[in-house]
């Protein structure tokens, strides 16, 4: 069914909330996040309160997004993954916080995001368009995003205006999704 492709309405900001919503997003939703909670505790990473309500309202939606690629053979131009991710993926969030086996030296990418945030942060998994942001939420609430390509930390009041920086360059009329 997320196959199907939906055609999309409106300004950019609504046709992101059609999509969100195709994808599994409903406003004031609350799912079970216990095989986070327990990951996360795995890594023996705490998450704050904020941590906690994203991922409640966003974990197991929808993650590839077919939005100008329109043969689903093909991967995905946008994702929305969050932790944990597949155990086929051979990658955990430590893989991105530290460049040793041990988990002490802190990656470059991790130091400036605490450095830029200048709150607790929480790396909660990519979000966006080909190369997506790595995204760490903050206890206050706010979005911090990294790409691979440059040095810059981008801050973001909500997920949409997120993604909206993402698909800023990009044309969104119509979506098909994979789980």
């Amino acid at each position: 069914m997320l196959e199907e492709r939906l055609l999309l309405k409106g300004n950019k900001t609504d046709k992101i909330d059609q999509a969100l919503r195709k994808a599994g997003w409903f406003p004031e939703r609350k799912v079970d996040i216990s095989s986070v909670l327990n990951y996360y505790e795995k890594w023996d990473i705490e998450l704050h309160p904020r941590a906690i309500s994203f991922f409640r309202e966003y974990y197991g939606i929808a993650s590839s997004w077919y939005i100008e690629v329109t043969n689903l053979k093909f991967g995905p131009d946008f994702e929305f993954r969050l932790f944990p991710y597949p155990k086929e993926y051979k990658i955990d969030i430590v893989d991105f916080m530290y460049d040793d086996s041990e988990d002490i030296l802190e990656s470059d990418e991790y130091k400036n995001v605490k450095t830029n945030s200048k709150e607790y942060i929480i790396m909660v998994g990519e979000i966006g368009y080909y190369y997506p942001a790595r995204v760490w939420i903050g206890n206050s609430g706010t979005i911090y995003c990294t790409h691979d390509y440059d040095n810059i930390v981008k801050k973001f009041d909500s997920v949409v205006q997120l993604i909206l920086d993402e698909l800023l360059n990009h044309d969104f009329e119509s979506v098909a999704m994979k789980l």
